[in-house]
């Protein structure tokens, strides 16, 4: 008896068994269209203002082509104002993955006066098990009706009885002194422009005139150099040039140019290396 009741009870878990692999093996599987595809809507796409609206965002995903745990969303879904927090799911059939994303909203801003509603379009990213990057994205329209008939207006006919006409203007400094002041302004800036133009060309030609006397100085002290090996009368020459340079530099150096280049005795060629060295070391102090 016992035996019988054992072999029945076998056979009862063997044909449930049996059932449920059945049914696991008839159950359909999705296939994928695409590696990554996005899709978003509302729950009710004609609304009043002010009237709460789910926003649902379905993304596909080919778990063949893309790594899943890369999906990036971005939602945006202004000018909506959100009233809650976004809830998200996730689902696998087979090679599919979908992600699913509902969030609530309300139209309250001066943008849902109009008929027609355009939300921020939902952006998706995926990288691809090939390295590259699948995108997508989903635009969204919602649709505005008002909540006043014209049925509400037509027995209202409102009178104005303020003042519409344009106040005279006025001004907190009188347009002719403005401009007066503004001239002056001009004035004074075109003034200090031309002076500044005026210092940069008198400091450019300072410069250059330095420049120049340096040129002078340094020709004249090697004409002296040389002068040491020629006649007396070309060193007299030599030393009175480099004296006459001298006198706007160093009256001490151009006194002594001066009286060495006529000196009773002869100027001799170590008297003219010490003075020259000594005007160099001048020029390098």
């Amino acid at each position: 008896m016992r035996t019988a009741a054992a072999v029945v009870a076998t056979a009862a878990v063997a044909a449930v068994a049996a059932l449920v692999l059945a049914h696991w093996s008839s159950a359909p599987t999705a296939t994928p269209t695409a590696p990554l595809v996005v899709r978003a809507s509302f729950d009710h796409p004609i609304v009043s203002f002010g009237d709460p609206v789910t926003v649902r965002v379905d993304v596909e995903l080919d778990r063949r082509a893309v790594e899943a745990s890369t999906l990036h969303v971005t939602t945006d879904f202004a000018p909506l104002t959100l009233l809650s927090a976004a809830t998200r799911t996730r689902t696998v059939s087979g090679d599919l993955e979908t992600v699913s994303i509902v969030q609530h909203a309300a139209c309250l801003t001066a943008p849902c006066l109009a008929s027609t509603l355009t939300v921020h379009p939902v952006r998706v990213s995926a990288t691809r098990r090939d390295g590259g990057v699948s995108v997508g994205s989903a635009s969204l329209q919602l649709q505005l009706r008002s909540r006043v008939t014209a049925k509400d207006l037509a027995p209202a006919s409102p009178h104005f009885v303020a003042d519409v006409s344009t106040p005279p203007p006025s001004y907190r400094i009188a347009p002719g002194t403005a401009a007066l002041l503004l001239d002056v302004l001009a004035a004074l800036a075109a003034g200090g422009a031309a002076a500044l133009v005026a210092l940069q060309l008198l400091a450019v030609r300072r410069r250059r005139e330095r420049a120049e006397r340096g040129d002078e100085l340094e020709r004249a002290l090697r004409l002296v150099r040389e002068a040491e090996d020629r006649p007396v009368p070309d060193r007299r020459r030599a030393l009175a040039l480099l004296a006459r340079l001298l006198r706007s530099r160093d009256d001490t150096l151009g006194h002594e140019a001066s009286r060495l280049a006529w000196s009773a005795p002869t100027p001799e060629p170590p008297a003219i290396d010490a003075l020259v060295t000594d005007v160099e070391s001048e020029r390098a102090g």
